[in-house]
């Protein structure tokens, strides 16, 4: 289990991966981190960072040996649900893009 670097948003929906965008009320802008969980293909689920054009996972969770059941990660921002603690709930071992990585919350806060 790893605790992950903060993200500043959490998505409610399916994302596109990509530009700024505004997020659970949230302006994402280029360089920040965003904890991507309701995509309709749950194997593009993960943390990403934010660009002006693609989006890409982050260092912290772009491989299979970053990811396992247990990981935490902490959302600061939001207007609905996402703000808080979320965890990976998906079985171990997890392969990047191609299992699904499913996330519950551990302590929503407001």
């Amino acid at each position: 289990m790893a605790f992950k670097a903060p993200c500043v948003a959490a998505s409610t929906g399916n994302l596109t991966l990509s530009g700024e965008q505004t997020i659970n009320g949230v302006a994402v802008v280029a360089d920040d981190r965003v904890l991507v969980k309701d995509q309709s293909t749950a194997s593009s689920n993960g943390i990403y960072v934010a660009d002006t054009g693609s989006w890409v996972r982050a260092i912290d969770f772009d491989g299979n040996y970053d990811i396992k059941k247990g990981s935490l990660v902490y959302v600061t921002g939001g207007t609905s649900v996402g703000k808080g603690i979320w965890t990976v709930t998906s079985s171990n071992p997890i392969v990047v893009d191609t299992d699904s990585i499913n996330f519950t919350s551990v302590l929503l806060t407001t």
